[in-house]
């Protein structure tokens, strides 16, 4: 497994530009003529839908972008101002990856694009993870080893 490879860092998305304005602009060159769900800045993360604000952390190999987006609960963070109630059962199957990633992974701050990683922790060491491009999960395993105290991480089933 690759160990310190990464230059991982946290990435808060700025104000400006806005994602709504990013994820029409996506729609429109997917060819997708409606909306339901875009992403948004909340509490310094990026907020989807009804879900707590994401965590958010990217990184680099090779010249290619990845971020890395993990609910705060799971890594147990605080997040001042968001529920603490527990996120619901299923909640990275029902997500519509595509919408909350596509504006995203055109952002201004990701030159060349970025691949998006939404982390659910089960427990125990293990992630599962939806990736919207290229699949890294060592990259997955770098963040979580920078979030956590625990330093071996490995794909659930």
């Amino acid at each position: 497994m690759l160990n310190r490879m990464w230059s991982v860092e946290p990435w808060i998305p700025p104000a400006q530009p806005d994602l709504a304005a990013l994820a029409m602009e996506a729609a429109d060159a997917a060819g997708i003529a409606e909306l339901r769900a875009w992403p948004e800045h909340r509490k310094g993360g990026v907020g989807f839908g009804a879900l707590p604000p994401f965590l958010c952390w990217c990184g680099t190999l090779g010249g290619a972008w990845h971020l890395a987006l993990l609910q705060a609960r799971e890594v147990g963070a605080l997040v001042p101002g968001a529920r603490i109630q527990p996120l619901p059962e299923g909640w990275l199957e029902a997500l519509d990856l595509a919408s909350l990633a596509r504006p995203l992974a055109a952002h201004p701050d990701f030159p060349g694009g970025v691949s998006v990683h939404v982390v659910h922790l089960p427990g125990g060491g293990s992630f599962r993870a939806r990736t919207f491009g290229t699949p890294a999960p060592d990259f997955v395993t770098e963040v979580l080893k920078q979030t956590s105290h625990l330093q071996v991480w490995s794909l659930a089933d």
